[in-house]
């Protein structure tokens, strides 16, 4: 998979129909970069206490959330607006079963237009993965945060993204890490802002 040249990313839902947007991703990896086992599911060291609440709180403070169909299934909304990735619709429709969901299929329609097209308020969209989604949005980030459970490895996992570990990919897309901090040092995982060059908030 090519990575996009950051000097030709022109972030284009950052201001979309008159409204800004800030785009920030969330992810928790092992220490080989992956989010999930070759079966699709999250492991037990993936699921740390400590990176949760962070990561809770951050969606209660966005406009909306974006995830895939497997994570739109797997994890009941607690009333947040989401964005559900899927080939199933050929642009986007209501998901009958969540007033508060709308499938959507980025190869109907930019992402920008749909945003206008639903009236999402202005603020912070937060990304929140799987593999698809988190590649799909690499020239928007504004931010990203990245957990990463240090002294595990998930050999034969699913990547955060599709181009290698997500350190390497964000680099190349054009982020830096600003700030690092350890969230739960018995388990060994810390926590890393990485911004947009010039978009710092």
């Amino acid at each position: 998979m090519a990575l996009p040249n950051p000097r030709n990313s022109v972030l284009p839902i950052v201001s979309s129909h008159g409204k800004s947007y800030r785009v920030a991703g969330h992810a928790i990896v092992s220490a080989d970069g992956m989010i999930a086992d070759a079966r699709g599911l999250m492991p037990a060291p993936l699921r740390n206490d400590a990176d949760w609440g962070i990561f809770q709180a951050a969606l209660d403070r966005s406009s909306l959330v974006v995830l895939g169909s497997l994570g739109h299934g797997r994890h009941p909304n607690p009333g947040r607006r989401r964005l559900v990735f899927t080939g199933s619709v050929e642009r986007f429709a209501p998901d009958a079963a969540d007033r508060l969901a709308t499938f959507y299929n980025p190869a109907g329609m930019a992402i920008g237009d749909l945003l206008a097209r639903l009236d999402v308020p202005e603020g912070v969209v937060a990304v929140t993965g799987g593999q698809r989604v988190f590649d799909h949005f690499l020239p928007f980030y504004d931010e990203f945060m990245l957990a990463e459970v240090e002294p595990f490895v998930l050999p034969g996992g699913i990547s955060c993204f599709g181009a290698g570990h997500p350190r390497a990919v964000l680099a190349a897309a054009g982020l830096a890490p600003f700030e690092r901090r350890s969230i739960d040092p018995d388990n060994g995982v810390t926590l890393t802002r990485w911004e947009r060059s010039g978009r710092r908030s």
